[in-house]
């Protein structure tokens, strides 16, 4: 009896020891995809470079860094989507809720930066799950909004109802640290996108006045046409411009106003630089 517990004890340490080699040579295959695909990543051989991490991550899926660099290779080739699907893995990585802030941070940005948009906005508002005062987030959400409102274009036409959620948001940044220089700045952007919108109805509307009360030149032999409405249209279209006018008025105040401000807040930064430095 002791014999056959000795020869069963020996075939445990056996199995056991079996057992051990096969996780050892998984492991040592997992890293030579990893190492094949950093080398084909320092050769920007992107393509490359992410066949060999997904080998790897086939044979050991609990890679954070491996996970890292597929979405970098994808990135790097231009696959955004995938790139974002290799980033989100790196959640299960996550251990505090700013981690995670951090994941989707990095996520939306892969998508302001190639689009679309929409994907953008998406992951940064999960950011905003996480701590609705995340500037960041937020400025960025100002951004996607100015970009949609054709504020970043000069050829792009201005869609006021995005430049408006633009400035909301940005607004939304300045209260929380009215400290930041940027939004200041970028507000203003949006801003001149609006006054020069605002400046080209005025002027339409102003030439609608004018023809509205210039009659049309009556064929020859017969009499003039009198527009009976004429009036109601020169008087509704003398409104809309004037209305305009103003909105450029109210605008240009606050562009200016926003010029102040960036100017107050970059000098506090800079100031708090310094004061930093000193320390």
């Amino acid at each position: 009896m002791k014999r056959l517990g000795s020869v069963g004890l020996m075939l445990g340490v056996l199995t056991l020891g079996g057992s051990f080699g096969c996780a050892d040579e998984k492991e040592e295959k997992a890293k030579e995809h990893r190492v094949k695909g950093t080398n084909f990543l320092a050769d920007k051989n992107y393509a490359e470079a992410v066949k060999e991490y997904e080998e790897s991550l086939k044979i050991d899926p609990n890679q954070e860094k491996v996970w890292e660099k597929k979405a970098f290779a994808h990135m790097q080739a231009g696959q955004t989507e995938e790139a974002a699907q290799a980033a989100l893995k790196l959640l299960d990585y996550a251990k505090t809720p700013a981690e995670k802030a951090d994941v989707y941070r990095n996520v939306a940005a892969m998508y302001a930066k190639s689009g679309p948009l929409d994907k953008a906005k998406q992951y940064f508002e999960e950011c905003l799950k996480i701590n609705p005062k995340d500037t960041d987030a937020l400025g960025w959400i100002a951004e996607v909004h100015s970009q949609r409102g054709g504020a970043r274009s000069m050829s792009a036409p201005a869609v006021p109802a995005e430049l408006e959620l633009a400035l909301k948001t940005y607004d939304q940044v300045i209260a929380i640290n009215p400290d930041l220089p940027n939004p200041y700045l970028n507000k203003r952007v949006v801003m001149f996108k609006y006054i020069e919108h605002e400046k080209a109805l005025q002027q339409a509307a102003e030439q609608e006045a004018i023809e509205a009360a210039t009659p049309p030149k009556p064929e020859k032999g017969k009499k003039a046409v009198v527009d009976p409405q004429a009036a109601e249209r020169v008087a509704a279209a003398k409104a809309s411009a004037a209305a305009h006018a103003k909105r450029v008025e109210e605008l240009t105040a606050q562009a200016n106003e926003a010029t102040k401000q960036f100017g107050e807040a970059t000098k506090r930064a800079k100031a708090a630089q310094a004061s930093g430095a000193t320390k």
